[in-house]
């Protein structure tokens, strides 16, 4: 659907309503406090009530959308408009191009979409051929005291770290072009760690990968705990940084065009919420042939369970 049909069909709240419960419907709405299925509509008070425990549903309730204060329009203007490019759109915009008055619920909205996006990733691990590597991203600018004088802290003391894994596969020979990697990325995924030891590494990994991959790194000691996850570990020392781009080019790929998001249209993000934006890029990049049905699929996963789920 282009903006312009959207943009006219959603223009009252009713109707954004009216799409909401036709999708959780669709979803087959069960009772939360029971599981049973048998439940039905009471349009005057605009809930869902269990026919077996009696228990009332609002139609926020169990969604990304439960505890919000927020209108069904501006959940749904801000789904739309979250799906609508692979590059996204900065708390700011999103507030402005909806005309809401205050920048927090809208920040809020974001950070509970892009949970949801995080947990719709969650259900799927790694398998096959993957490229394993560690990515440094763009975190606040962290304030110390020297001498009385409050200064910025060291650019490194900003680097967020996280453990970054994209499954690959290999090119017919007949579609490899010229200077191009020799194969195709599949499914990425990135998590944040705190520090970069075997413990940190190997409990994120653990969560990653299918125990049947085979997982290449380089040289890194934090990796070496992967042979007890994996089926197969394979560690290269790259004494020169242009074979990088030939034995790991995916993964390399994924953690510059997502620092050059970060950087270029939030230009920095606090430590605490990096895993969101983080999550943001590898959905869209795990559905970046999806095309229009992209906001179909970002509303089921925002309709799926609660964000603090």
């Amino acid at each position: 659907m282009v903006i312009s049909e959207f943009f006219i069909k959603y223009a009252e709240e009713a109707n954004c309503k009216a799409f909401f419960k036709a999708q959780r419907v669709a979803e087959h709405t069960s009772c939360k406090k029971c599981g049973s299925v048998n439940v039905f509509w009471q349009e005057k008070e605009s809930r869902w009530r269990c026919k077996d425990c009696k228990h009332a549903m609002g139609l926020k309730n169990g969604t990304v959308m439960e505890n919000s204060n927020l209108s069904y329009r501006i959940w749904l203007w801000g789904l739309f408009l979250m799906s609508l490019t692979k590059k996204g759109f900065s708390a700011l915009e999103v507030q402005r191009m909806i005309g809401h008055k205050r920048y927090e619920p809208i920040w809020l909205m974001m950070q509970k979409i892009r949970m949801s996006m995080g947990s719709r990733d969650d259900k799927h691990t790694l398998d096959g051929y993957i490229e394993m590597d560690e990515g440094f991203f763009e975190g606040h600018r962290k304030k110390e005291i020297v001498e009385g004088v409050v200064e910025n802290a060291k650019e490194l003391d900003r680097q967020v770290k996280a453990i970054v894994a994209v499954s690959t596969r290999p090119v017919d020979a007949g579609k490899q072009k010229k200077l191009r990697p020799k194969t195709s990325p599949g499914f990425l995924k990135m998590s944040v760690v705190s520090s970069l030891s075997t413990v940190d590494v190997c409990y994120e990994a653990e969560k990653m990968l299918d125990k049947s991959a085979t997982v290449i790194t380089d040289g890194r000691r934090c990796y070496n705990g992967l042979k007890e996850i994996v089926k197969v570990h394979k560690s290269i020392v790259v004494k020169d940084k242009k074979e990088i781009s030939t034995l790991f080019p995916w993964v390399h790929i994924a953690i510059s065009n997502a620092k050059k998001k970060i950087l270029g249209l939030h230009h920095q993000v606090n430590d605490q919420y990096m895993q969101n934006y983080l999550n943001e890029f590898c959905y869209k990049f795990n559905r970046r042939f999806f095309g229009e049905k992209l906001f179909d699929r970002l509303v089921i996963a925002a309709l799926s369970q609660p964000w603090y789920k």
